[in-house]
């Protein structure tokens, strides 16, 4: 089997545990070339493309989906026009990639692969009616750095934390005014929902809107698609800023380790922990006893990848609670968990683990021994490997069936 791999240059957020794969694809036996589209035109890739001959070709988040334009003007996607399938591994929100995702959704080869279920239904909102298939978050191992026993910090809070009031002028600068009022409605509406999934809220307090501004509304939207697109995730970063300055300003007197950008003013005793690279930011969470961990709205339900990389390096991953998070890692056991707009409960639970060091250390080593056994790559590259193997099985009784007939 032939398996291309076109990245964007060096893969340094989470995606980068997806590069494991091609270490398993080649351990298996298979041809795979790896294309860094910023290096060299489009038209040198396409030909080391055509000249290898791929089967599937890979890429994260349809960072690499190229499509060609015929001389009548015509888009064509390059897996039609070569024969391949085009598989995107959706490691976040597909929503931040509308404009290749667009394009993806009318190519008849392209087959996502999500890492939360939810991203299908935005797979669906922006097209593509062909199906997906799900594979859990995982950490490659080779991608991480040594842990440590030494524990110098109490409570590590990842970031950006961000004053949602900057968030909001910020954006409130490119919307029209008129819009404004569903565009913090909305926001709000997820803050106090937080496991409700963006569209289904937008559609939701939309509906509620007099009929005037629905049908402004609706025009804008379908004059300017991508402007719209761009507020519905400008509304999902105003709603996660604002869920996690909401919960840091009213850890006083912990003293906090935020681990990234700050904007805004912090509560006394908080302190910003600047990162430059993924090395820097492991390491913080070895040396921390707690890693409060506030998911984004872009991640909405599973487990994601920044609790598991916490895990794995030794220290107490806390979370906000979502229905689907048992079926990974066990709230109490493997993980710590907290109702995000219930500050009683998240000071209590903090406060109790501090006093309480032996616990926190028993579910800090549960979950690091858990993520060790069960999110790693080669079960996920087994069960890509058996997909591939399926399609081209089809294909290959589609043609048989084509000849007889």
């Amino acid at each position: 089997m032939k398996i291309a791999f076109l990245k964007t240059g060096q893969e340094e957020g989470v995606g980068r545990h997806i590069l494991a794969l091609l270490k398993a694809f080649k351990e298996r036996g298979h041809d795979v070339l790896e294309v860094d589209l910023r290096e060299g035109d489009i038209r040198r890739n396409v030909e080391s493309l055509s000249n290898f001959g791929p089967q599937f070709v890979m890429d994260i988040n349809s960072t690499g989906f190229i499509v060609g334009q015929q001389e009548n003007g015509e888009k064509v996607p390059l897996c039609d026009a070569m024969g391949f399938a085009h598989v995107s591994i959706f490691t976040d929100e597909p929503l931040f990639y509308f404009s290749s995702i667009i394009d993806a959704t009318r190519a008849n080869n392209f087959l996502p692969i999500v890492c939360d279920l939810k991203y299908a239904d935005t797979l669906r909102f922006l097209g593509n009616d062909k199906g997906y298939f799900y594979i859990t978050p995982f950490i490659d191992k080779a991608q991480m750095v040594p842990t440590t026993k030494e524990k110098e910090i109490n409570v590590a809070f990842l970031g950006p934390v961000i004053d949602p009031d900057i968030v909001a002028q910020s954006i409130l600068r490119s919307i029209k005014e008129k819009f404004a009022p569903l565009f913090f409605e909305v926001g709000d509406f997820l803050f106090r929902n937080p496991e409700a999934h963006l569209l289904y809220a937008f559609d939701y307090i939309f509906s509620m809107f007099n009929q005037t501004l629905q049908e402004e509304l609706l025009k804008w939207r379908q004059e300017n698609p991508e402007e719209f697109l761009r507020f519905l995730n400008d509304i999902s970063a105003y709603a996660t800023a604002k869920k996690r300055w909401y919960i840091i300003n009213f850890l006083d007197g912990l003293e906090v380790k935020i681990i990234g950008k700050v904007e805004g003013e912090l509560p006394e005793g908080h302190e910003e922990i600047l990162v430059n690279n993924v090395q820097d930011l492991l390491n913080v969470y070895s040396r921390s006893r707690l890693s409060i961990l506030v998911y984004p709205h872009n991640v909405p339900t599973g487990i994601g990848f920044s609790p598991l990389e916490a895990c794995y390096m030794g220290s107490a991953a806390m979370v906000d609670y979502r229905a689907t998070l048992p079926g990974f890692l066990l709230p109490g056991q493997e993980i710590i968990t907290f109702l995000p707009i219930d500050r009683a409960d998240i000071e209590e639970k903090i406060l109790y683990y501090l006093d309480n060091t032996k616990e926190l250390e028993e579910i800090a080593s549960n979950g690091q021994q858990k993520v060790m056994q069960r999110y790693t790559y080669e079960d996920r590259a087994e069960f890509i490997i058996g997909l591939f193997e399926d399609i081209l099985q089809q294909s290959v009784n589609a043609s048989r069936d084509r000849n007889s007939g």
